[in-house]
């Protein structure tokens, strides 16, 4: 009922968005949640938080009776696999976003999708941008694999990819995996189109293949309108936030999002140490990289490891 209301009532008072959505993107364990945190407590933007995300078929109409993101707190840069602690905190809400897309497989084309499914995004990304009144941002990593429907639904949309060295970013795949589930067989986060192929792999070459896939998936919906996407590497936000945002602040502008200022941000973070994997599936690991199990712009391993 709530989305019916949001999409047919709520998101109908105009055609254009007056308040363009930018997504930031990436694979599992690429630095997106600091981003995302680091760009909320910045700029004066929307988003979705855990109090929204209650009311998932509706965002716009919880903003509109109990204003959350009015009451944001300061980011204390802590989360849990990229769930952060508090009402108003930023959300990744994944079922929001099956209200358009299936929940699996989770690559989605634009042959995938109804078309009333994109007519129903764009009026819902309408409601809620009239509702907070300010430039949107989005952080769900499943989003990375749905890139031809929502670039459909919504041309004014900007993509913000966080690059991270694609050693560690597999590596730190495998800790979440033990720490979450006591096992690195276990499949966690975003499941690319070889999904199924992928399960009967070893767990060093899953996590390494799940990170190429997404990444080679956003090359692909990046080819078509590259002057939409931006690249941030995870290295360089955490040496110099304030540099790293002044490039965010930049692209968005020039692509017609209005930016201001909210607050103050760290002016760096440490690149956390984490307890590594076992020795032997983390030399499996790098040694598939070292192999050529790397992608077209991959980047070089640092042996750093990270925030979430």
């Amino acid at each position: 009922m709530l989305h019916v209301l949001e999409c047919n009532l709520l998101g109908m008072r105009e055609r254009r968005l007056r308040h363009p959505p930018a997504f930031i993107l990436g694979a599992p364990r690429c630095g997106s949640t600091l981003l995302y945190q680091l760009m909320l407590d910045y700029f004066d933007m929307g988003y979705i938080s855990n109090l929204h995300c209650k009311f998932y078929g509706a965002p716009s109409l919880a903003e509109r009776l109990f204003r959350p993101s009015r009451r944001r707190k300061p980011s204390s840069f802590e989360s849990d696999h990229g769930r952060v602690a508090g009402w108003s905190s930023p959300s990744e809400c994944g079922d929001y976003w099956y209200r358009f897309f299936r929940r699996t497989p989770q690559y989605v084309t634009l042959n995938d999708i109804a078309p009333g499914s994109v007519r129903n995004l764009r009026r819902s990304m309408r409601a809620i941008g009239d509702a907070m009144g300010k430039p949107l941002l989005f952080k769900n990593l499943p989003c990375s694999l749905r890139l031809g429907p929502i670039m459909k639904a919504l041309p004014e949309s900007a993509f913000i990819v966080v690059q991270r060295d694609r050693l560690e970013t597999a590596h730190s795949i495998l800790e979440a995996r033990r720490k979450l589930f006591g096992t690195y067989d276990a499949w966690f986060s975003v499941e690319p189109p070889e999904i199924e192929s992928l399960r009967d792999k070893p767990a060093h070459e899953q996590v390494a293949m799940q990170v190429q896939s997404v990444y080679r998936l956003i090359e692909e919906g990046r080819a078509g309108a590259p002057e939409r996407f931006l690249e941030i590497d995870y290295e360089d936000v955490c040496r110099d936030t304030h540099a790293a945002l002044a490039g965010v602040a930049g692209f968005l502008e020039s692509r017609g999002i209005k930016m201001s200022r909210r607050g103050e941000v760290p002016k760096s973070f440490e690149t956390r140490r984490r307890g590594h994997v076992e020795t032997k599936i983390y030399r499996d690991l790098k040694e598939y990289f070292e192999r050529g199990g790397t992608m077209p712009g991959s980047m070089p391993s640092t042996g750093r490891d990270d925030h979430d």
